[in-house]
């Protein structure tokens, strides 16, 4: 009998410690729609500031991860989403928590919504990147307006992302629809269409069609236009007098995690630290109040073109309906 006890004592204190191990290794899963270089530089940081947790960072599209949280709602396999664009995170935020509890106090006021559901993750500009050197020798002067890249002389030697693939294509779409309306826009990159080597399905392809020496300007993202230019390509990164145009993103907890264990901390910790890296280190944008570039040559944004309705995804449908250049 006493053999018998000593054996169920055994084996209730092993189940307990492996209770007690499986709930201190729950690992935290983050989807984020991040590029690769951030998320390493996000997993360097966690590993830093969380070594004793498990924190997994999956990358997922945008376009994909709208739809697994469309689908899958609060049972979706992420604690934490990061980086999603607001027009999908303002669509799907009622499948996230209630963020009022968490210090914001970091964010400039007036950044996040009022509903507390999300927090502004980047403010990710737009941004034309030309060949400086070819410019420089068929002396030309640099494009200041929308209409400027309609000049002839472009033909062929420019590209842009397209709108119904990408944001950042999406970004220059609804930038000109606000300043010009909606038929008049459409006849616009109509006329756009003729000097354009290629709509590129991603927002990155400008960039590399220019690297690759396709084009001499690239309607892409100004902070890819600068990592090049920091690589040692005479390149330049220049702002329309309208304005650059812009994507917003936002970072949330899904709904029921709030309450998992380490989730709260971890998100926190994300929402001002790591925020402040990827901010300061990848896409400026003056979300954060001690937010500084560290990123040489990154340029001064002079202006914000105008987007209204960037954080609407039933005008973002509305209007991605009615693109047709043919």
């Amino acid at each position: 009998m006493k053999k018998l006890l000593i054996a169920l004592l055994t084996v209730l204190m092993t189940l307990s410690f492996a209770g007690c191990s499986s709930s201190k290794s729950d690992k935290i899963v983050i989807y984020t729609c991040q590029e690769e270089e951030r998320i390493q530089a996000m997993k360097a940081a966690i590993s830093e500031k969380f070594p004793d947790l498990d924190i997994v960072i999956e990358q997922v599209g945008t376009g994909n991860l709208a739809a697994k949280i469309k689908t899958e709602g609060t049972g979706i396999e992420a604690d934490i989403i990061v980086d999603l664009e607001a027009a999908h995170m303002e669509n799907l935020k009622d499948n996230f928590a209630d963020l009022s509890s968490f210090d914001t106090s970091a964010f400039v006021e007036g950044v996040n919504p009022a509903h507390h559901k999300y927090v502004m993750w980047v403010k990710q500009y737009c941004g034309i990147t030309l060949n400086a050197a070819y410019f420089r020798e068929h002396n030309w002067e640099y494009p200041k307006t929308y209409e400027d890249l309609l000049d002839s002389r472009y033909q062929g030697l420019l590209a842009m992302p397209d709108p119904t693939t990408s944001g950042t294509g999406y970004a220059y779409y609804l930038n000109v629809v606000n300043m010009v309306g909606e038929d008049k826009a459409l006849e616009y990159f109509k006329a756009l269409a003729g000097n354009a080597k290629q709509f590129t399905s991603s927002g990155s392809g400008p960039i590399s069609l220019l690297k690759q020496g396709e084009i001499v300007l690239a309607m892409g993202m100004v902070f890819q236009g600068v990592a090049e230019i920091n690589d040692g390509a005479d390149y330049a990164v220049i702002e329309l007098e309208s304005g650059d145009p812009y994507n917003q993103t936002g970072a949330a907890i899904i709904s029921g995690r709030e309450n998992k264990e380490h989730v709260a901390e971890v998100f926190q910790w994300f929402i001002t630290d790591a925020h402040l890296i990827d901010c300061e280190q990848f896409c400026p944008g003056n979300i954060m109040k001690n937010e500084t570039t560290k990123i040489p040559n990154y340029p001064h944004i002079n202006q914000d073109a105008d987007m209204n309705g960037l954080d609407s995804i039933s005008r973002k449908s509305e209007l991605l309906g009615k693109w047709d250049l043919s």
